[in-house]
């Protein structure tokens, strides 16, 4: 298909966070990506020097093989979002 069914485009996103996750004011994101990306996440993060793994913006997809959908996940610092 190479065309997002839910109406994703390049550059948007969802943080995860201790809070959960959020998305931009205004934004939406498909919940299947979501749960096949925080999936990769799980008991990495509390795992003592768990997010070294991110420094390599690792990438997922989602799960359903029309989409096309890929994912590159990395770690957002408080300074990157000034």
């Amino acid at each position: 298909m190479n065309y997002s069914a839910c109406g994703l485009r390049v550059g948007d996103y969802f943080e995860v966070g201790p809070e959960g996750v959020s998305l931009p004011p205004g934004g939406h994101f498909c919940f299947y990506a979501i749960a096949s990306a925080t999936s990769l996440l799980n008991g990495r993060l509390a795992a003592p020097g768990g997010d070294a793994w991110l420094a390599g913006r690792p990438l997922a997809a989602c799960p359903d093989p029309p989409e096309n959908l890929i994912m590159r996940l990395e770690k957002v610092d408080d300074d990157d979002r000034a």
